[in-house]
This record gives structure tokens, sequence and C-alpha cells, in this order.
């Protein structure tokens, strides 16, 4: 029965991996106020509408603006739904909008954002009373953020009998013409004079005008040096797991097994790398492909199935009749299934390694198409060259004198690494969609208790369905349980908030549950590790008025939700106290890009088009009036980043 509902929840979990929720939060919230109350047949009164637009967000002017094309965006419009009561009388009485070339209808446009006030003139048609009649208006508008504009909606309202002096309506209106001038964004990147290279596009840049052989050397040290970013490491278990079940169904394989595993990393970074970023562009390209909630659901979901065959609870068999028309020159072998590693193992290092994949493929959003190419065939088959190796061990392994019994111990203790894996996405999925049920406490007890159980299981407490019996403990067997025991002893102090060094890159951040980004005013120190005093801001302007009023270098953090790398230059670097020498003679600015709500979504659209970078982690300092001194991507090599600080304190 499991055999048969496998494979229709797998193709579940794929379907629903391209849904994508159009359920938003109402971004604009109404009040409404009356001139008078008590209104006569024939009289003229005003009604007041407030508008709130969450921060980010902006709807079109109350006039139609059409382009040489015919186009244009949509004009907001009131009108009186109580047309027995009253009647439209005359234009509405608005602040003076903002100005802005929007590029999408090649032209200036209107337009309002924040709160602000518009005054309805109406005429009554009876004598009424509002209050005790409902005098009923409609806003009819399409309110847009920085990437997408949502369709336009309907907005009904009952006016309240609150009342407001009518006299007072010029004062009011050029108060919202002064409200909306201040709330004017005050980074505009297209009145920057020169464009800003980061660091990485500039090397990217200087390999490429040397030539195709230079740029594909530089591609493939820079697949070297991503297998040491943190997003690498549990790829390992998981490979050597998987294999080792194949090694038992596919004997004499292994050699063609593992290359096409490999092929399969090659393809996967190079085909669909090359085409999300050209399709996703505005979504944040491989970073927001693989920070995506549904994504992290299918890559967990995955390894827990794997985890549950490994434990022996079921075989993952996928019908005759589908094999032959997926792959039938294959006779069965299920290289597909050796396909799918590949995609998963890829997803899994998107987020590590962006600081050349997303610089280097930035440019194929543009229409550039063989530099990325080139680069990401170099860059993939370096970056999967050990997983090759790795993918055969357990095919020599296989070939040893009495690979039996004790290859499904290894299987079984693979599958609880498997499971310790797939917490990392469920993770990643809480902190991406901001459920809070994944603190770190909880993530780490989850560790723990894999951990005992390994522990547990190498002595033979216990056995899974396959084991054999076990009559007396071998000496590698009580090595490697020394080893799980000592490595979940070293996780319980991080219970406690301890830093724990390299595993805090998989871990969420400290005090997760304790602040919101989206939702916490800027300011504060926020996700704090054991050892760091900088105060950390989390909105630009604030930042950057600062930065002019105490004459300081801005330093910006740009990091994600699910950056591993970095969440380890937090934990690993920003504590030392060299480091925060530096940083208490700069305003910080810590700037999260990979949720797809705002502020995230401006946050990332900033750092794409002021920096021309989706790389995560980036930082960058610029001097009080924004000029640039300097960036650096993630590097474990200490003094060069002290180096890169000292830059800007010196500035």
């Amino acid at each position: 029965m499991i055999k048969k509902l496998l494979l229709p929840l797998l193709l579940i979990t794929f379907l629903v991996t391209a849904i994508k929720s159009n359920a938003d939060e109402p971004h604009i919230r109404f009040k409404t106020k009356t001139s008078k109350t008590d209104i006569k047949l024939g009289e003229e009164f005003y009604v007041l509408v407030q508008f709130d637009i969450d921060k980010h967000w902006y709807t079109y002017d109350f006039i139609d603006q059409i382009s040489k094309e015919g186009i244009g965006p949509n004009t907001t419009e009131i009108v009186v739904l109580s047309n027995e009561l009253a009647t439209t009388n005359g234009d509405i009485i608005k602040p003076t909008p903002l100005k802005k070339f929007d590029e999408g209808f090649e032209m200036d446009v209107t337009y309002f954002k924040g709160t602000f006030d518009v005054i309805v003139p109406l005429k009554a048609l009876k004598n009424f009373t509002i209050g005790k009649e409902e005098l009923s208006i409609e806003v009819y508008l399409q309110i847009c953020d920085t990437v997408r504009c949502l369709p336009p909606e309907p907005y009904s309202l009952v006016v309240s009998s609150e009342i407001y002096n009518a006299s007072d309506n010029e004062k009011i209106i050029n108060e919202s013409s002064e409200k909306l001038a201040l709330a004017k964004d005050k980074h505009k990147v297209e009145e920057k004079d020169e464009q800003i290279i980061t660091e990485s596009s500039a090397e990217i840049e200087a390999s490429k005008k040397k030539g195709v052989w230079s740029f594909l050397w530089f591609a493939m040290l820079a697949g070297g040096a991503a297998l040491l970013t943190p997003c690498v490491f549990p790829m390992v278990p998981i490979t050597v797991s998987f294999f080792t079940k194949r090694a038992e169904q596919t004997k004499a394989k292994g050699l063609r097994d593992s290359l096409i595993y490999a092929l399969g990393i090659i393809l996967t970074f190079t085909i669909l790398g090359f085409a999300l970023s050209w399709l996703l562009q505005d979504s944040g390209g491989l970073g927001g492909f693989a920070a995506n909630g549904w994504v992290n659901i299918l890559i967990a979901s995955v390894f827990v199935i794997f985890a549950l065959n490994l434990f022996g609870a079921f075989e993952i068999q996928i019908p005759t009749s589908l094999m032959n028309k997926l792959n039938k020159q294959t006779q069965g072998s299920g290289i597909f299934s050796i396909l799918v590693m590949g995609l998963v193992f890829s997803l899994t290092s998107f987020t590590c390694t962006v600081p050349f994949v997303g610089s280097a493929l930035l440019s194929a959003s543009g229409g550039e198409w063989f530099y990325p190419i080139i680069g990401m065939i170099g860059f993939s088959t370096v970056f999967a060259l050990p997983f090759f190796i790795f993918a055969l061990i357990p095919s020599a392994m296989n070939k040893l004198p009495k690979a039996g019994g004790w290859m499904n111990n290894v299987k079984v203790v693979m599958g609880f690494l498997e499971v310790a894996a797939a917490v990392k996405f469920i993770s990643n999925v809480d902190l991406v969609w901001g459920w809070g049920i994944m603190p770190r406490e909880m993530f780490i007890s989850i560790w723990i208790i894999c951990g005992v159980l390994i522990v547990a299981y190498l002595l033979g407490a216990f056995k899974m369905k396959m084991d054999s019996d076990l009559n007396n403990l071998g000496a590698l067997r009580v090595i490697w349980a020394i080893i799980f025991g000592a490595i979940t002893i070293f996780l319980i102090p991080g219970l406690f908030g301890k830093n724990m060094g390299e595993l805090d890159a998989f871990l969420p951040p400290q005090g997760y549950l304790n602040a919101n980004v989206s939702s916490a005013s800027a300011g504060g120190s926020m996700f704090g590790e054991k050892g760091e005093t900088t105060v950390w801001l989390h909105d630009y302007d604030e930042a950057l008025a600062l930065a002019k009023k105490e004459n300081k270098p801005l330093f910006i953090d740009f990091t994600g939700w699910t950056c591993t790398n970095c969440r380890w230059m937090e934990s690993n670097v920003f504590p030392l106290p060299q480091v925060q020498k530096y940083f208490t003679g700069m305003i910080n600015v810590k700037l999260y890009t990979d949720r797809r709500e705002e502020p995230e979504l401006s946050n990332k659209a900033f750092q794409k088009n002021m920096f021309n970078s989706i790389e995560l982690p980036l930082y960058v300092i610029l001097t009080p009036d924004e000029k640039l001194i300097g960036t650096k991507a993630f590097t474990r090599d200490l003094q060069e980043f002290l180096d890169f600080l000292e830059k800007g304190v010196k500035s």
C-alpha cells in the first residue's frame, strides 16, 4: 500500500511547489469623516477619506495618465454607492502627488504613498442624517510595491459620523502634501552618476576581458572555493547514504551512477541556473528560488522519504510503465532518481554559490548567454568532482568481504543524518514564512535526539527491520558511538545560547522568536550573537540619516533568513573583538532580502539596482554622502575582512 501511495505523494509535492499563493494581506486602510451629519436636500458637504498605505507600497493618481502607446496606470477613483442620498459635486480635492519615471509605461507618472487625506465634495439628494442612514462610497484603486502590482480592487466604505471642520480643507490638504514630500524615496538609484560594481562582479568582468580560457579558469577556481561553504557539508553524508542504498540494488554500476550524478549536478547548475536567472530576474533568480518555501518543503520531503527508505520502512519503486516512458534505454536501472538527487544537491547549494553563480548569471537576465554558460560549466564541473568520488565510495565498500550486516548499519546511521538534514530545510520554510515554530532551541533539540538515537543504535539498544542480531560489540561500533556521542554532547550548550562555531551556519538566528524584521521598527540590536554589542538598524534611510548626522561611514549587511554563509559570518566573525572595534566606528544596517514581502522586496531591489548584485552575503561600506568605499562577499579569511573594515573606518 505504501509503495502505491508513494509516487502520488511525490507528484503532489512537486505540483504544490508550482502553486503560488496570491493571498496578500490588505496593504491599505481607510478612515472617513464628514463635514456635517444632518444634511438637507440640495446642501453641499464634504467627506474626508484618509488613506493609510503600507511602507513600500503606493497607488496611482486620481487622473488618467496615458502614454504615447495608449497605455497607462490604473486611475484611482471614488464614487458614491448610496446614489439615492448624495452625488459627487465637483473634482476630488487632493494633495500634490509624487512623481517618478515608470519604466513599464515609459513615462512620468504621479502617485501617492504613506498616509494622506483626500476630500470628496458631495451634494445631498434628500434630507438624511449620517449615522442613522448609511452613506456608502467606493474607492477603486490599484496598489503596487517595488516589484509588482496587485489587481485593482474596489473598497466599499461607510462614511462615519465623525465630524471635521470644512474650513480646514486647505490646511488638511497642504499638510498631506508636506507628508508626501517627506515620504519621497531618499535614495534613487537612477540619479547615480555611475554604476557601482561589487568586488565579485569586478573580478568576473576582469577575467572576461582576458579571454575565454582565463574566464573558464576563474570559474573553476570559484567552484573549488565554493566547496568550502557551509551548504556543501550536509550533502556529503546524504550523497553517501543515497548511493549506499543503490549499491545493493545495482551491483557493478557504481562508476556509471557516479558519472550520471556528477552530470546531473553540472546540468542542473548550468541549465536550471541559466533559466531561473533569466525567468526569475525580478524575484532574485537562483537565490530567490532556493529560498522559496515550497522548494524547501520539497527538499525536506525528499530527505525524509530517503531516510525512511534507509530505515527499511519501504522500497522506493517507480512503476515500470512510468520508468519506461522516462528512460526506455536504462532497463529500469533508476537513472531518473540519480538525476533527481543531482537536482536536490544543486537546490541545496544555490544559496552558498551566489557570490560567483549569482554574479555570473546576472548578465543572463540582460541577454548575455555565452560567458554565463561557459562559467557555469566550469564552476559546476569542479564543484561536482568531489561528489563523484563520494558517490563511488559505497560501490567500493560493497565489494569488501562480508559487506552485509554492517552495510545495513551504515544505511540506518545515514538515515538519521538525513532526518537531521531535513530539519534544516523545514527551518528554512519557517524562517521564510515567519511561522516561528522552529526556533534555535527546537532545531538543536531534534539534532540531539538524532545523535542519541544513533549512539543507542550503534551500541545495540535497538535494531531496525533489516538488521541481523547483534551478539557482541565490535571496536568500530564503539569508536563511532563515541564520535557521535561527543558530537551530541557538544550540541547541548547550544540550547542555552552558546555559539556553535561551524554548526551555527545551519541554525536559525539567535533570538529568532523575539523579533521579526518585517514588523520590527528600525533600530536595536537584533539577532546579536554572543559577544556582539553592535547596534543594528534595519532601515536604510534611517541608517543613512544617522550616518550623515554623526559623520560616520555606513556599513550595510545584505543578508538572508536562509543564507548559511550569512549565518556563518554573523556567528563566527562579527562577534570577534577586533571586528566589533571597527563596527563601533560605523553606522551598521542589516537588510534582509529573501522573503517575498516588504521590506525585503525593496531591500532586494535596492541591492540589485544600486550594486548590480544579488549575492548573499554582500557587505558594503559607503561614505555619509553615499560614495562607495568598498564591497566584500563571504570570506573565511579574517584578515581580509578586517582590511576591508579598516578601509571603511579610515575613510
